[in-house]
């Protein structure tokens, strides 16, 4: 009796040390700079710590954003300075408003085009005097060693939703390159390729690996280190298999959302750690 008393309470110990593990890693307990993919389903967030600041792209389709950023910030964590809104889509967009509602925003870009989804979150951001403003290509957004290029959409777009006006980010720090491409197609990306995108860390998978983005071209230009796809259960075949090839063949190193969980990246000094929930 009394051994296996002993023993639960060494796997109870066990279990709450991984806890505790877990909280610290993901809680950015250190002084690096991180990168979080977070895990949202079939949808796209991503949440970007420069010091004690804090960048938000995208947010999900629904309230799940919330319930990961609630295991990432303290308590007392209560703003996020810059939210980037990178097209009116539900799973990219319907998420901010919760975040809205639950958080200090010190400003929203968006890419400028029209859509209900947004007409409807600017209702939202004027209650709350959270200003906006809408982006294109040539903007930048810089904090200590950080700058946020807004490569896509080349100018402002008032047309109605559409995957190719999707905001694409550069995010530049002293030792780290990432992209996020939202849901661009192979269309978009052919044009991107004449970009200076060469030495990219760090990707964002574009359309939650969809077969129409990715293309080998591009990434024969890009050749990410590191390639997250953010997604969940869905009928569209995301991601899709020939998508995953391509990353095998150019040497990239793979994560996913749905497998992998949340995925934490720390950057300092050209070395960079991943971390994955589960």
């Amino acid at each position: 009796m009394n051994i296996k008393r002993n023993i639960f309470i060494i796997i109870g110990l066990l279990f709450l040390a991984n806890i505790f593990s877990w909280i610290v890693v993901f809680s950015g307990g250190n002084n690096e700079d991180s990168l979080y993919f977070l895990n949202v389903g079939q949808g796209d967030s991503e949440l970007v710590r420069v010091g004690q600041s804090l960048f938000l792209i995208d947010a999900g389709k629904d309230s799940e954003v919330v319930k990961n950023l609630e295991e990432i910030l303290p308590f007392s964590k209560r703003k996020i300075d810059v939210v980037f809104a990178s097209h009116g889509q539900q799973d990219h967009m319907g998420g901010l408003f919760e975040v809205v509602n639950r958080y200090d925003i010190g400003a929203v870009l968006y890419n400028g085009e029209n859509s209900s989804l947004w007409d409807e979150l600017k209702r939202l951001l004027n209650e709350r005097e959270i200003p906006y403003f809408n982006v294109a290509n040539g903007d930048t957004i810089s904090y200590k060693n950080t700058q946020f290029n807004v490569l896509w959409p080349l100018v402002e777009k008032t047309s109605n939703t559409s995957n190719d006006n999707s905001m694409v980010i550069l995010m530049n720090s002293s030792s780290t390159r990432a992209l996020f491409t939202a849901d661009i197609s192979s269309k978009t990306e052919k044009v991107l390729s004449s970009f200076d995108l060469n030495k990219i860390d760090i990707l964002k998978i574009a359309h939650h690996g969809s077969k129409y983005s990715s293309s080998k071209e591009f990434l024969d230009v890009i050749k990410p280190k590191i390639a997250v796809v953010e997604v969940g259960k869905n009928s569209y075949g995301h991601p899709a298999e020939e998508i995953l090839d391509r990353f095998k063949n150019i040497g990239s190193k793979v994560f996913r959302t749905d497998l992998d969980g949340m995925i934490k990246i720390d950057y300092l000094n050209d070395k960079i750690r991943i971390f994955s929930q589960n």
